[in-house]
């Protein structure tokens, strides 16, 4: 299990384009996710459950990788945070 801070650089937070494109890359690997928003901690299994999360934009949020191929996905989740899911304001 890993965990990392990150910064939710999209100034709308986590909505339905940028929820759409973590779901995706979640998917890709076999590892899960639990995004940790103001001390809860949500299991992300697909775009409702992030949305439901309720990530304002400028937030710091903590992901938890837990799997085979942890590390990958952390990756790969740290570039898409740090690239505003291809919405940087």
């Amino acid at each position: 299990m890993i965990r990392q801070s990150v910064r939710v650089v999209n100034s709308t937070g986590l909505h339905a384009r940028p929820a759409a494109s973590l779901a995706k890359i979640v998917k890709k690997y076999t590892s899960s996710l639990t995004l940790v928003n103001n001390g809860k901690e949500i299991q992300i299994k697909g775009m409702m459950s992030i949305l439901g999360a309720g990530v304002k934009g400028n937030t710091m949020v903590d992901l938890i990788c837990n799997g085979e191929d942890e590390h990958e996905l952390m990756s790969e989740l740290k570039t898409a945070f740090a690239a505003g899911f291809g919405e940087k304001d």
